[in-house]
């Protein structure tokens, strides 16, 4: 769906219709369909967009597709970083019997991939114009929250999460049972288990995850309710603001408008 542009002057339509400003309520004829469409698909498309177009106004449309986007551009960026974060923490930092327990270097070549879908979310997310091209697909809502939902579960943090909350309470007395190894093999040592993973990093990611996976939510549920199949002419008027206001020559008797003489 291509976002409605508010704009305080008149504008040309590519039709030669001037348009202005948003329109009161939004107009369901103008849908990313063709006319000629009459398939079961298209039908129950037009029938959602009415109710659609009866509950909601256009400026109320875009302030939630807005505020969408915004979340889920910052949200993605989050994500990166909390990706980045991972690699970090695993190859470089954790110890080898901590890194294979979060399932070494095949969890970091996936959290690659989690970056690099990320970033291509980001670039649908601007409207950059080389992605949407070959990418188009992914502008419908329901592609992209597949999308979005599938990066969230690659930053998902539960093995950190496990390994943070054993790390947590090494200083108690169970840190010390047979039970553990699964962690660190510490049965033949005296010293307490501790991991370099601070659980601050662990709730990053958690946070990031799940709110990231609520955005995609969003965009599944605006998808099925058919919020992208409208065109900006839903949203735009066609009414020229200096014709529909303009005072009659004549008075109340009417007649054509006669514009200012310039000085």
């Amino acid at each position: 769906m291509a976002e409605a542009q508010h704009t305080g002057t008149s504008a040309s339509a590519g039709d030669g219709i001037a348009i202005s400003g948003l329109n009161e309520a939004l107009d369901t004829n103008y849908l990313d369909l063709q006319p000629e469409d009459q398939s079961l698909l298209a039908k129950a498309t037009r029938l959602i967009a009415g109710a659609v177009g009866k509950c909601f106004k256009p400026r109320q449309i875009l302030v939630i597709l807005r505020l969408l986007k915004a979340i889920t551009f910052c949200f993605l960026i989050l994500t990166i970083c909390a990706d980045i974060m991972y690699i970090v923490f695993v190859e470089f930092i954790a110890s080898n019997s901590i890194g294979e327990q979060l399932g070494g270097v095949r969890d970091t070549i996936i959290r690659v991939y989690g970056i690099a879908l990320a970033v291509l979310a980001v670039l649908i997310e601007l409207d950059v114009t080389a992605a949407v091209k070959y990418f188009s697909g992914l502008k419908s809502f329901i592609p992209r929250g597949l999308l979005l939902f599938f990066v969230a579960m690659i930053t998902c943090a539960h093995p950190l999460q496990r390994v943070a909350d054993q790390s947590g309470s090494g200083g108690d007395d169970d840190a010390y049972q047979q039970g553990d190894d699964y962690v660190v093999d510490d049965d033949a040592t005296s010293g307490v288990v501790e991991t370099p993973i601070p659980y601050s990093a662990v709730a990053f990611q958690m946070v990031v995850s799940w709110v990231l996976a609520a955005c995609a939510l969003v965009y599944l549920v605006l998808g099925c309710f058919c919020f992208d199949r409208f065109t900006s002419r839903a949203f735009l008027s066609q009414k020229d603001p200096i014709t529909s206001t303009a005072i009659p020559h004549g008075g109340a008797a009417g007649g054509e408008y006669d514009p200012p003489v310039s000085a």
